[in-house]
């Protein structure tokens, strides 16, 4: 019995230790907040976690020239609810000069909006809603900032980042 015993645990923590690849990249698209990576992500630091892009461009603004966002994605391999992002707005030419503001957060995914039952939707600060924002996903270079009701924005101005090669 000791023997077979024995022979198990060499059988286990043999096949446990072998197949390990820590610097592995899967190239499959991102379909959930569950996916483990994206097609075109690439590893960072940690063996689960994922750049999914950076996006950025000049949004409009009310009172000043506009505002320059760049939103970098980062997915969680293991666990989505430690999804996280980085993002980085500069308001251009208001009163005092441009004005910088950085903000970090995590972000799940929607599944559809209005007219688009199937759209994704990155969902910024699910956590707490009175700072939460969309943005729809248009396509692996391009997001579309969306509203607090999370529906496109009804204007003829442009609302959307587009991914930093």
């Amino acid at each position: 019995m000791k023997r077979i015993l024995l022979a198990f645990w060499i059988i286990f923590f043999y096949a446990a230790c072998t197949g390990i690849n820590e610097n592995k990249t899967d190239n499959s698209a991102i379909d959930s907040a569950l996916a483990a990576k994206n097609k075109g992500g690439r590893e960072l630091d940690s063996v689960k976690t994922v750049l999914i892009g950076t996006f950025e461009g000049v949004l409009p603004c009310a009172d000043c020239e506009g505002i320059k966002m760049e939103l970098t994605l980062y997915q969680d391999a293991a666990n989505s609810e430690n999804n996280s992002y980085t993002l980085n707005e500069t308001y251009l030419g208001n009163q005092t000069g441009d004005t910088s503001f950085s903000s970090t957060g995590k972000w799940d995914i929607l599944r559809g909006i209005k007219g688009s039952p199937d759209a994704v939707v990155y969902f910024l600060n699910y956590d707490e809603p009175d700072d939460s924002r969309y943005f729809l996903k248009k396509s692996e270079d391009s997001l579309l900032m969306l509203d607090k009701d999370q529906q496109i924005v009804a204007s003829p101005l442009h609302y959307e980042l587009i991914r930093r090669k």
